[in-house]
Order: C-alpha cells, then sequence, then structure tokens
C-alpha cells in the first residue's frame, strides 16, 4: 500500500495561514485555541514547513552546519517551538538556539551553493518574522513573561497554542494580553471537509472509493460518524483501519472494518 502521506489544506487551515499572515504583517501576538486533535499542531508545522526546517538544523557539530539544506532553508521565515512540560527555565535560550541555528545553515547553505561570504548575524531573529509557540498551556506566568520579553526585544509576530479557555487564562495577565491582536478558534472538519479527506485517504490506500457504492457509502458515514470531524482521530482510525486491511488481505473498506479499527482504540470526548 501507498505509505505517502499528504497535507490537505483544508478551509480551517487556510483561516489559520491567514490568521498567521494577519499578525506577522501587524507584528502583534495571536492567541489560537481548538480542542484537542483538530489539526493546530499539524497546521502550525505545515505552515511553517517544520519537517523539514528541523531537520536542516538538527546538525551536530560545525562540520555539519549546512551540509542537509536546501533552498527551503532561504524562505524559512517561522520558528515552531513546542512549550516543555516540564524544566521551561531554559525556554527562551531554547528560541534563540532554534533562531540561531536557522541563520547559521541559512549563511552555510549560501556559501556552498552560491559562493557567498561566510558572514553570520548577531541577532538571533535575523529574518525571522513569527515566532509560533505550541502547547501554550503548559506555561506558568513567569515563563509567558519569557515569551513577552522576546516579543518586546524583537520586531517579529508571535502566536500562542493551547486549549479552549488559554485566551481568558491570558486575560489575568494585563501586560502580555495588551500586546495581543489578534484571536483564533481552530474549529474542527465540517461534514463537507471530512468526505473530501476521507477520498484523499482511500487513495493513500491506492483503493479506489465509489459513493454510489451503498458499502462505500455506509463506511463513510460510519466514519464521519466517529470521528465528529477530528482531523486526529480520522488519523489514528486509518492507522487501524490499513493495519486490519493488510492482517486480513483485504481490499475495501466496510462498516465491519471500521468497526474493527474503532474498537482497536481508546476514543474519548470528541
Amino acid at each position: 500500500m501507498n505509505k505517502s502521506k499528504k497535507f490537505i489544506e483544508t478551509k480551517e487551515y487556510k483561516r489559520f495561514a491567514e490568521f498567521c499572515d494577519a499578525c506577522i504583517k501587524y507584528k502583534y501576538i495571536g492567541i489560537c485555541y481548538g480542542l484537542p486533535g483538530v489539526g493546530k499542531t499539524l497546521s502550525s508545522r505545515y505552515y511553517s514547513n517544520w519537517d523539514s526546517i528541523q531537520k536542516q538544523i538538527a546538525y551536530k557539530n560545525a562540520k555539519e552546519i549546512g551540509a542537509n539544506a536546501d533552498e527551503k532553508i532561504l524562505d524559512a521565515r517561522t520558528i515552531f517551538y513546542t512549550a516543555p512540560a516540564v524544566r521551561a527555565t531554559k525556554m527562551t535560550d531554547e528560541i534563540h538556539s532554534i533562531g540561531t541555528r536557522m541563520g547559521m545553515v541559512r549563511t552555510m547553505y549560501k556559501v556552498l551553493n552560491r559562493g557567498e561570504e561566510e558572514e553570520y548575524s548577531t541577532s538571533s531573529f535575523e529574518e525571522i518574522d513569527l515566532i509560533i509557540v505550541d502547547e501554550i498551556d503548559r506555561l506558568k506566568v513567569q515563563n509567558l513573561e519569557q515569551l513577552r520579553d522576546i516579543y518586546d526585544r524583537n520586531d517579529i509576530a508571535m502566536i500562542l497554542i493551547g486549549m479552549p479557555g488559554i485566551e481568558k487564562r491570558l486575560a489575568r495577565y494585563p501586560q502580555l494580553y495588551s500586546r495581543i491582536g489578534f484571536a483564533h478558534e481552530f474549529d474542527k472538519l465540517s461534514k463537507d471537509e471530512t468526505h473530501h479527506i476521507l477520498e484523499f485517504k482511500w487513495e493513500e490506500l491506492e483503493l479506489s472509493i465509489k459513493l454510489e457504492d451503498f458499502s462505500d457509502y455506509e463506511a463513510i458515514t460510519s466514519i464521519i460518524k466517529i470521528t465528529g470531524g477530528n482531523f486526529r482521530l480520522i488519523q489514528r482510525l486509518f492507522t487501524q483501519i490499513e493495519r486490519i486491511l493488510e492482517i486480513n488481505n483485504l481490499e475495501t473498506i466496510t462498516t465491519e472494518v471500521v468497526e474493527a479499527a474503532r474498537d482497536s482504540l481508546v476514543i474519548g470526548i470528541k
């Protein structure tokens, strides 16, 4: 079966991208909140192209700087950072380190591939427009002050991502809250979008989908009911569906397959 995964730009992702662009344009702090599994983290990583950038800046010594870089590093203007679950005291240093590494890899790419001079910036956030901080619910007030200090000292935008209610919690810290210019609620997938994503999921498994076929229609209806528009749950469910199809040498997704996949999952409140 086809193992390639493709990010699907849903309507909710496009709203999120517009939100990020607005924060960059006006250099504000933005708050993004939504239920678990709706796609906040995945969308943030896709917007920042973090899967690619993270690999390029993961060098272990000076000789490796820029060795695995490609042209994508030249367009990298966003830092994606996940707030640590414990010991957030080094958060500022870690974010600065990410910015510095991006700058060094960008410079070495130009040196190695364009013959430019080796000149490094003294600023960690040279050519950085946006810092996205995920899992903001983990942070205490002193950690939030670290983020505010980064924002105040640098001419860049910042987006804080968390669970519903984080916007009310931040309102208790007037110095930080006064710098927030935009708020965005990341909603779950609509029924039509879920249909659209399921078509891609069928293609990833190299299966054809026929909506006029009652068994396909029934399977789709069952998946929509189980997942309730939760993107992460759709991903998890299809991982189990793929496993069941392979074990049983099946080539059709039926309601029986869907129910068997569901029984393999621990599904909480959506």
